[in-house]
């Protein structure tokens, strides 16, 4: 009949006219859409931070109120209904395995991360990670101005040298920001870091705002949260980590031995790079809920794998063979929908065992 259907997004879009920042990738958007608005609202500009976190777009434009500036979290579902929408600055922080369930083949739901950039003009940008393999390969595609970022290559536009980290826009100039204060844990929340600073340096923020808000972000919860010392064992929260990408981050974090509990609802790609993790990493692997026997049956040759019916017992098994010096950490690579209602359900649950545990 010719009638148009579009996503929430696309109408949203439609109706703005304020600059938008747009973070999608596998895995860090809501930390690093969070530490973007954080840093446009230090240079005293006003914000809004949502879309697929917190508060949607579409519910901003029928109630307001005005900013300066749009930044918001974006899904790989959210841009599948997207056939309008374009962003000033669009941010892609990598791509792994995720949501096999629900797309045809890995490269579909790469196509689906990607389709951020296809409508940018040349005037717009693109932020990509340069560590991540498909982003820099494909990099290439992007119609407007393309910033790289990189933990380990000093030749891109961001880059860290240290606990520095070195920013660089053709068309701005060069700074430094130091990393050294920042409370955000692990080496994924420096590409975070980096990405946020890029894409708010091309949003106008000073380097002085973007270092007063590394000094004092506190994180997010859920994501490789800290909890407690308890027998001298580090409980670790991060029940956030909803796909195998995700936990191997989360791993690398770490230089002592780590016991990790797994398992969820799931989400049909492969366990092989988390079983290499953890070979190098993992003290031992408790697997719970529906996709517990099969992270067992992939796991079980990297190191020793035991399966539980839920989390409950499997973190009671954890606690009984881990030792002063290890980490117990809740990373699960899985949904938590077949036994929670979300997955801060599920981490409050597991924040509740670890507040549980007595002194001896």
């Amino acid at each position: 009949r010719g009638i148009e259907i579009i996503g929430e997004l696309d109408w949203a879009w439609l109706q703005v006219r304020t600059p938008v920042v747009a973070v999608t990738g596998t895995n860090g958007k809501t930390t690093t859409t969070t530490l973007i608005g954080e840093m446009i609202r230090a240079s005293g500009r006003r914000v809004f931070v949502g879309g697929n976190i917190g508060t949607p777009l579409s519910r901003w434009v029928l109630q307001g109120p005005d900013v300066d500036c749009l930044v918001l979290e974006v899904s790989s579902f959210q841009l599948d209904t997207a056939s309008h929408f374009r962003p000033e600055v669009a941010v892609l922080l990598n791509v792994t395995e995720d949501h096999l369930d629900r797309y045809e083949s890995f490269s579909a739901y790469v196509d689906s991360k990607f389709s951020i950039f296809a409508r940018q003009h040349a005037d717009n940008t693109g932020v990509l990670n340069g560590d991540d393999s498909i982003c820099r390969r494909r990099a290439a595609e992007l119609r407007g101005h393309t910033l790289l970022y990189s933990r380990h290559e000093t030749s891109l536009n961001a880059r860290l040298r240290g606990q520095i980290a070195e920013i660089e826009i053709p068309w701005q100039g060069s700074f430094k920001v130091d990393l050294s204060r920042s409370k955000l844990y692990g080496a994924h929340n420096e590409e975070n870091i980096l990405a946020a600073c890029l894409a708010s340096s091309v949003m106008g923020v000073s380097a002085t705002a973007m270092g007063n808000v590394i000094d004092t972000f506190a994180g997010l919860p859920h994501r490789v949260e800290w909890l407690r010392n308890w027998n001298g064992i580090d409980f670790y929260n991060d029940s956030k980590a909803t796909n195998v990408g995700a936990v191997v981050k989360a791993l690398e974090s770490f230089q002592r031995p780590v016991l990790v509990l797994l398992g969820g609802r799931d989400k049909l790609g492969s366990y092989e790079p988390l079983g290499e993790a953890l070979a190098r990493k993992g003290k031992g692997a408790y697997v719970f809920g529906e996709a517990a026997s099969r992270i067992e049956g992939e796991l079980k040759r990297f190191l020793p794998t035991r399966s539980f019916p839920d989390m409950h017992a499997a973190f009671d098994a954890a606690v009984t063979k881990a030792e002063t010096g290890d980490i117990i950490l809740l990373s699960p690579a899985c949904s938590s929908f077949d036994q929670y209602g979300s997955y801060i359900e599920r981490g409050e649950h597991f924040r509740a065992l670890v507040r549980g545990l007595q002194e001896s």
